[in-house]
This record gives structure tokens, C-alpha cells and sequence, in this order.
């Protein structure tokens, strides 16, 4: 064997060795950035709140079935921070605002919601890092239509038993995030009552406006698919009921009218 027929297996063999220490590492290293910046904003619209139980409903959701929609603007981002403030309209055309912070590493802040990951994730990276060691991970990372555009999404689906003077209680929920900026466009949470043994809450809410893409066509077509398809419906009835009036209108066709012979013509000479 040659020198240089060695000296390539050498490099080859190198190489292969730095890549098992190396890519290993590359692989697990996430970098925890916010994927937003000051000035960014989503609105939430398509609430449903609904709670099941006997007795009365609980006056929090009550309260919650009146929320028309709601804003949240990210006002500034210094680190894996972000601060918010978050509007809620409600259908009587009144409105609250509450403004606080998330952690994206700790989840901590706004009630330890979920509204902001870390952008750029994907399917098995954890949520979080630092405090939160045990963080779930993506499920998946799919394509979906949020305020008017097709966009790439990360997907936690997640079932939990948690335990109180009731005993165990299941908790299930879905939550969906924009990949590049890591805000929430999506959630469903169905989690008992446990002030009311029996009872659970289930609440579900979708983006519907942003500035921080713009729509395309795609989502335009989604969005607007059932007065799109309405629109084609009417067109159709009317150009139908165009032609009946226009076969009424129109007068039968009527025989030719026979030629007579002159009798004179008919005559021998």
C-alpha cells in the first residue's frame, strides 16, 4: 500500500473519530434565544371555554367565556427574558392590561405560562435548560395556517397526572408554537376542577393577527375557505337561475310556414 493510500485512510479515520466526539455535542447544544424583539405582537381570537361538573360554575370561568380577545406586545427582550403586556377584550367592549415578564429558560413569570419557547427549536429539543432539567421535549415540529400564513410549528402534546385531596387527576394539553419566533399560536388545556371533585375546565384559543409575518396566499385561502366557498355557491345559484329566466323569456321556435303553389303554374299548356 502506498504512502498516499495511507495517509488518506489515516485522515479518513481521523476524521471519523473527531466526528463521534464532536457531532454528538453539536447535536445536543440548543441555543435558548428568544426569537422576538420589542415592538413584536399577537393577537388571540377563537376562545372556547367550557367547564363541566355539577353545582355552579366557577365565576373565573364565567369571566373567561366573556374575553373577546386578547394582545400580547413584547416590550423589551434583555437575554432569555422577555417583557410583555397583554390586553384582554372582552365582548362588552371593555378591556384589562397586565404586563410581566418570561423566562424561557425557567418558564417563570406571567403565571409560568407557555405563551414564548425559545426560538428556532425543534422536534426533540427540551423546552427549557438551567432550572428546568426535567423540561418536556417537542413532540414534533409540522406545518400549519396562523394568522393568515402557512408557517413551520413545534407540537407538545402532553398527558400529566397530578395529585390533590381529590386523589389523581389527569391533565391533557396541546400546545402549539411558531418555530422561528417561539410564540404560541395554538393551545388546548382540559384540567380538572379541583375545587369541585368531578369537574374539569376546557379551554382552547388560536392566533388570528400578527406582525411579525406577513399572510400568504396559502393562509389567505384557509382562512377565508368558507366565504370563499359561499361566494362560489351563489355565483352558481345565480348564473342557474339567469339561464331558467332566460329559457322562460325565450319564445318556442315556430314551423316553417308551407309554400303554396299557384294552381295557374300547375296547369298543362
Amino acid at each position: 500500500m502506498n504512502r498516499v493510500v495511507q495517509a488518506y485512510l489515516k485522515a479518513v479515520t481521523l476524521a471519523i473519530l473527531v466526528a463521534c466526539i464532536v457531532l454528538p455535542t453539536l447535536v445536543r447544544a440548543v441555543d435558548y434565544v428568544p426569537g422576538v424583539k420589542a415592538g413584536d405582537w399577537i393577537k388571540y381570537g377563537q376562545f372556547s371555554v367550557t367547564w363541566s361538573g355539577n353545582g355552579t360554575e366557577p365565576s373565573y370561568i364565567t369571566e373567561e367565556k366573556k374575553m373577546d380577545w386578547a394582545k400580547l406586545e413584547v416590550e423589551n427582550v434583555t437575554g432569555t427574558t422577555i417583557g410583555l403586556n397583554m390586553t384582554s377584550h372582552y365582548k362588552n367592549g371593555t378591556q384589562t392590561s397586565v404586563t410581566g415578564s418570561v423566562d424561557l429558560n425557567s418558564s417563570t413569570g406571567m403565571s409560568g405560562s407557555r405563551f414564548f419557547i425559545a426560538g428556532n427549536l425543534k422536534s426533540g429539543d427540551p423546552l427549557g435548560m438551567g432550572s428546568q432539567p426535567n423540561a418536556p421535549t417537542i413532540n414534533q415540529t409540522t406545518t400549519g395556517i396562523y394568522a393568515g400564513a402557512n408557517r413551520n410549528i413545534n407540537v407538545l402534546d402532553f398527558t400529566m397526572v397530578t395529585t390533590s385531596f381529590q386523589g389523581n387527576q389527569t391533565v391533557t394539553g396541546k400546545f402549539y408554537w411558531d418555530q422561528s419566533t417561539g410564540v404560541m399560536v395554538e393551545m388546548y388545556m382540559k384540567q380538572p376542577d379541583y375545587s369541585n371533585p368531578g369537574a374539569y375546565t376546557e379551554m382552547s384559543v388560536k392566533a388570528t393577527e400578527t406582525n411579525m409575518w406577513s399572510a400568504d396566499l396559502l393562509g389567505t385561502l384557509a382562512n377565508n375557505l368558507v366565504y370563499i366557498v359561499a361566494g362560489i355557491a351563489v355565483v352558481i345559484v345565480v348564473i342557474a337561475a339567469a339561464m331558467v329566466l332566460r329559457r322562460e323569456k325565450s319564445p318556442p321556435p315556430q314551423a316553417p310556414e308551407a309554400t303554396q303553389t299557384s294552381t295557374a303554374d300547375t296547369k298543362p299548356g
